[in-house]
């Protein structure tokens, strides 16, 4: 019956009023008037069951919108506590990039309050990197029209450096103009460490499995290169032993065959030997010629010829002996392996305002242009049986040793390769200074 009250009482209401005139004119004119009386009767009557309809119908919406704004206030409040909860930072910006709302949850990850991060643009919380790499994958959203995308954020947090990953949505305007983005941001920290972990050991397998690959494949050199020296222990040894004169000559020349092959021995050790880094001051020629000797046998075997081209006065870099070694012999093998007809290998050193130029030029078969881009990434390789981690690793040595690596080549008539490291006057290291970093792998 609620709903049905206005429609009762305003008419029932409109005949009371009207009653008074309606008997006195019926009183007056009983017969004339009563035919009219009796139609405006209905008509009034009418009215008033329309104006009870309406006052029903709009108490009817008032209810309903008192409902729904209890409901609302209920829903409203009830999101803002389960947002508030969140652990994950809710955010929103405007189309320049500027904050336009963040939950509390924003303080225990960034540091900052939300009142005083508010209209900031989000660049101010994170690493130029980090910056540059969300810009390039909103640019690409945008012009792919995509209306997500996502990127890994190293923020600036009061508490230190934090790592975060962005969920982003674009947000589009009726009229399809963009006017700005809302997302999610979730710590990723250990994620992040667990990833450089498994980096860092995947590197560290890759070094040492290229170490001892170059090793076995070195073995028919080395073992040349120590029967040689034998030969000539056991052959003045047996003169020593019938007698023979000049014995002293005789030691001498064993004493230096001996130390031949222990020179060779320790090249191969630690070429093998996975050890971690230790930066020190020394004089880069010097390691190139430990690399070359230990090549060069091999070299002659393939009726290869290595040219050594150095600067006359010593030339000092901060590395790590044992890993720019590998570099080195890793580089030259390939040159080696290019040139299955022989040939020549040129190896030069030279320093130049501030910066060592370390290049090996070749005569071999050289690299085709469309593969030219890809050297020196994991698992490619031109070779038939290799594992393509061999460059990849070199390149990754270089690039912690603060090196630069360029590489030309033409088919048929060779390759080029060369390194520019910085040296120790341009990094302002002391001549005594011997700083140990360890796993730099």
């Amino acid at each position: 019956m609620k709903k049905y009250t206005g429609r009762i009482i305003v008419p029932v209401l409109f005949f009371v009023l009207i009653l008074p005139y309606y008997i006195g004119g019926l009183g007056h004119e009983e017969r004339g008037f009563s035919a009219f009386a009796g139609i405006y009767l209905v008509v009034i009557l009418t009215i008033a069951w329309c104006l009870g309809a309406i006052y029903d119908h709009k108490r009817k919406t008032i209810a309903l919108l008192q409902d729904s704004e209890g409901r609302y206030r209920i829903f409203s409040n009830y999101s803002k506590e389960l947002v508030n909860s969140f652990n994950e930072v809710i955010f929103q910006t405007d189309d320049k990039g500027k904050w336009l709302y963040l939950n509390p949850a924003w303080k225990s990850m960034s540091g900052a309050s939300v009142n005083e991060s508010l209209g900031l643009h989000f660049s101010k919380h994170m690493d130029n990197n980090s910056y540059q790499d969300v810009l390039k994958a909103f640019a690409d959203s945008f012009h792919r029209g995509d209306k997500y995308f996502r990127a890994d954020i190293k923020l600036n947090a009061k508490k230190g450096t934090s790592w975060v990953e962005a969920f982003v949505k674009l947000i589009y305007d009726d009229a399809g103009k963009f006017i700005g983005t809302a997302g999610i941001l979730s710590e990723i920290n250990e994620r992040k460490h667990a990833e450089e972990k498994l980096v860092s050991l995947n590197e560290h397998l890759a070094i040492t499995s290229s170490k001892l690959s170059t090793a076995a494949q070195l073995a028919a050199g080395i073992a040349h290169e120590v029967r040689n020296p034998m030969t000539a222990i056991m052959g003045f040894v047996k003169l020593i032993k019938d007698g023979g004169a000049e014995k002293q000559e005789y030691y001498d020349i064993i004493f230096s065959e001996i130390n031949r092959i222990e020179k060779v021995l320790n090249e191969l050790l630690l070429l093998s030997k996975p050890t971690g880094a230790v930066f020190l001051e020394k004089d880069i020629k010097e390691s190139c010629n430990h690399a070359v000797t230990l090549l060069e046998t091999n070299a002659v075997l393939n009726n290869i010829q290595i040219h050594k081209n150095y600067d006359s006065e010593p030339i000092f870099m901060y590395f790590d002996e044992n890993q720019i070694k590998q570099v080195l012999i890793n580089m030259i093998k390939n040159s080696i392996e290019s040139m299955p007809n022989g040939g020549n290998i040129f190896v030069s050193i030279n320093e130049k305002n501030g910066e060592v130029f370390l290049s090996i030029l070749d005569e071999g078969d050289g690299i085709p242009e469309n593969s030219l881009q890809k050297v020196g990434e994991p698992f490619f390789t031109t070779k038939t049986s290799g594992t393509g981690l061999g460059l990849s690793v070199c390149f990754r040595i270089i690039e912690k040793h603060g090196g630069k690596v360029f590489i030309t080549s033409e088919l048929k008539k060779g390759t080029k390769i060369v390194c520019i490291f910085p040296t120790v006057q341009q990094k302002q290291y002391s001549e005594n200074e011997n700083v140990k970093i360890r796993d730099l792998e």
